[in-house]
């Protein structure tokens, strides 16, 4: 029998580097190979994260099909296929099956490599080794035959599909997938095929079989626009360049963008996870902005403003085609305005700015706040927004039955189905409101109420005073749900009087979500990320303040773990009550810099680091999304966190590293030094900013791109003096009071 040496080759190197990865002895020299792909595949919740392969800003990205209904894909059993475009493309050996699972095939993490530039794997089934690379618009694969086996290439695409053989090398064709978003393919193939076949699935293109085995490469040029431009992707991209050189381009693209931002320092794992999270937020496309404008928005108009300013003229086409700038996607508020106003405060200002400020004033005064609806029209719950200053809950009739994990009594042996669904013993009475769409009325008035004071900030730089005046008053709306009982944000129903019963942590029914989205009023009552100061004052001063947030971290669900999970799916990741695993809590931990207490910051962004980001398959503790949590890992371990999106500052945290090293354009670096830093040494003991004391927990945006270098003492325990004084705090919208 013949022996393919290729074949054995590259399963020993797979083999090599999966080995090395699991020891932590890999070669970490450069960026790009300290990436470990499958990160998060596997979730406490939902899906897990799913990786894919791209070069930096392409268009084209793909990772293997895994056995459908795996939402934990590192876990399942089979390669379904590799997806280009709208369909797929598979391989069979022999008599090739009709059917895309007929020629699903097994395969073995141990007989694979996954980069962010390049992945192979053995499809045991058929006998071949594959692998493929990429450029901007363009995949490559690379299918090593065994011999004397006849072959074929499975076209899985969906029934609208239409393809042609335009000569023996040559396929063309076009798919329309989800959203009606349409496709077009060249595939230029290495050997002239035997036949082509429509069948069931898409289309089967069959090889002869050779006595000796062969390689057959295949590139796919992608458009959406028509197959010539899918062609001279291909001349363009590629041209000439052979698989290997074209693997090696992209994996220097990626090596220049990780290389963004270098580290030195901390554990090999500190920088895995690093590099892993920075090539997930940057490879990701960052299409619902609820979570992405959060963190992830901030670090690519940071390293890559001319991104921000890409996807901003991307929101003002999608307005001036449709009369709506983007929403929040299936969640709530209009935070394309967030990421519009923090991008034009920190100087990214390459777009039509009075044209981005038309369609923000339009979500803002016209469309609804219902989550999960388009935008478009304005109903009796969005006028009570305006009106009343809070987005109104439906009300509890007297008398009506609630169940016990509603009230403070809570009965342990209640079963918990009944813990989900409280009755109301009112019927909604607004038709866009049903099962799917709840009020999630607490969140709404929190979310739109940042969205306001984002708005705010850009009217006063565009001089628009009127509306400066009223996006600004909006943007207190926040005090309105403050409940001074029991110190936390409660609903209210449209006549102004509290829900009652209300409890805190249970209220809400399933994924509280009468009143919340995706969590509790534990989680919500901190979304004020604009007025940090004038939450503090509704608190009862600094000291109460802290003793509250300290609560959250410390506060017990009192019931089985998933019986609360069973109610709350998506508060994964638990401290308390404060769950990493969903993104808006992400800025609370930074919340004890604007208490005079830092150091509670500086442990608790530690704390959350270690125990909720592993470089393996559960290394994230909730939905990814569009690398927003990613982008929380990226910052925190510099020691920066962008807080309230929309000023341009960077709160300050804890650094796990010696020497971060920031390229912020224009030839500059800005550095952050942490002497003595260790697992131990998590606290800072004094700073410098450019030689000179710096003592405050934030730092200025400018100062960053300007270039200079950010230096920390670090030590065993607090120094309290650091940062605490009220001059220290990074600033809110109000002024603190008489304490």
């Amino acid at each position: 029998m013949r022996t393919n040496v290729k074949l054995l080759s590259l399963i020993a190197l797979s083999c090599s580097v999966l080995f090395s990865c699991q020891t932590g002895k890999r070669d970490t020299k450069a960026p790009e190979d300290k990436v470990y792909m499958y990160i998060g595949t596997i979730n406490p919740k939902t899906r897990g994260a799913i990786p894919v392969i791209k070069v930096p800003g392409g268009s084209v990205g793909l990772f293997p099909s895994f056995t459908p209904g795996f939402t934990d894909m590192y876990v399942a059993d089979k390669i379904y296929g590799f997806p280009i475009g709208n369909g797929s493309l598979m391989i069979g050996t022999g008599d090739t099956k009709k059917g895309i699972r007929a020629n699903a095939s097994t395969y073995d993490h141990d007989l694979e490599t996954a980069t962010p530039y390049y992945y192979q794997v053995l499809l045991e089934d058929p006998g071949v080794n594959a692998e493929f690379t990429v450029t901007a618009n363009t995949i490559v694969f690379r299918f090593d035959i065994p011999k004397d086996q006849r072959y074929d290439l499975l076209l899985n695409m969906p029934k609208n599909a239409s393809f042609a053989l335009k000569d023996s090398s040559t396929i063309a064709g076009s798919s329309t997938g989800r959203n009606n978003a349409q496709n077009f393919y060249t595939l230029q193939l290495s050997r002239p095929c035997q036949s082509f076949d429509q069948t069931a699935d898409g289309w089967s293109i069959g090889f002869p079989a050779s006595p000796n085995g062969e390689t057959l490469e295949v590139k796919v040029g992608i458009s959406p626009e028509n197959a010539d431009r899918a062609t001279d992707f291909i001349a363009q991209e590629i041209g000439t360049m052979t698989f290997d050189q074209v693997k090696q381009k992209a994996k220097k693209a990626w090596n220049e963008e990780l290389s963004l931002i270098k580290v030195k320092g901390g554990t090999e794992k500190q920088q895995e996870l690093f590099y892993t999270t920075l090539h997930r937020t940057r490879a990701l496309r960052m299409g619902n902005v609820w979570d992405t404008y959060r963190s992830a928005y901030p670090l690519q108009s940071l390293i890559k403003p001319e991104d921000t300013n890409k996807a901003i003229r991307e929101f003002i086409r999608k307005y001036e085609e449709t009369g709506w700038l983007p929403s929040s996607g299936a969640m709530i508020g209009h935070h394309s305005t967030a990421v519009i106003a923090d991008a034009y405060m920190r100087g990214v200002r390459d777009y039509d700015v009075e044209k981005a400020y038309e369609g923000m004033k339009k979500n803002a005064l016209q469309a609804t706040m219902i989550p999960w609806r388009d935008s478009g029209y304005v109903t009796e719950l969005e006028q009570c927004y305006f009106d009343k200053g809070f987005y109104p809950a439906l009300p509890v009739k007297k008398g009506a039955l609630v169940p016990a994990a509603v009230t403070n009594d809570i009965n342990e042996k209640m079963p918990y189905q009944v813990r989900w669904m409280p009755e109301t013993g009112v019927k909604e009475w607004v038709k866009e409101v049903d099962s799917w769409h709840r009020r999630q009325s607490v969140s709404v008035t929190l979310e739109h109420c940042y969205d306001d004071w984002c708005l705010a900030q850009m009217a006063k730089e565009l001089g628009k005073e009127d509306d400066y005046t009223l996006f600004m008053k909006r943007a207190h709306n926040y005090r309105n749900l403050f409940k001074p009982s029991i110190g936390l944000m409660a609903p209210k129903s449209a006549d102004g009087e509290w829900i009652e019963p209300f409890d805190p942590k249970y209220s809400g029914g399933f994924a509280g979500e009468a009143y919340f989205a995706e969590g509790n009023s534990w989680v919500y009552t901190w979304h004020v990320q604009h007025d940090v100061q004038g939450l503090i004052n509704l608190m009862g001063g600094k000291e109460k303040f802290v003793r509250k947030l300290d609560e959250l971290f410390s506060t017990s669900h009192r019931m089985d773990k998933l019986t609360f999970l069973g109610q709350f799916p998506d508060m994964t990741g638990l401290m308390g009550m404060y769950c990493q695993g969903n993104e808006p809590v992400f800025h609370i931990p930074y919340l004890y810099n604007y208490a005079g207490q830092p150091w509670k910051t500086q442990k608790k962004v530690r704390q959350i680091m270690d125990l909720w980001f592993d470089t393996d398959p559960h290394g994230i503790s909730g939905d990814e999304d569009g690398g927003a949590m990613s982008s929380w890992y990226v910052f925190s371990a510099m020691g920066l966190y962008p807080q309230c999106p929309g000023r341009p500052i960077f709160d300050i945290g804890s650094p796990v590293f010696d020497e971060v090293s920031i390229n912020v354009g224009n030839g500059k670096t800005f550095v952050i030094e942490a002497k003595n830093v260790s697992a131990q040494n998590k606290y800072i003991q004094s700073a410098t900013l450019n030689g000179k004391p710096f003592d405050q927990t934030w730092i200025n945006h400018s100062d960053i791109v300007k270039g200079g270098k950010l230096v920390f003492e670090m030590g065993p325990r607090p120094n309290k003096q650091w940062g605490s004084s009220p001059e220290a705090a990074a600033p809110s919208m109000s002024a603190p009071e008489n304490e």
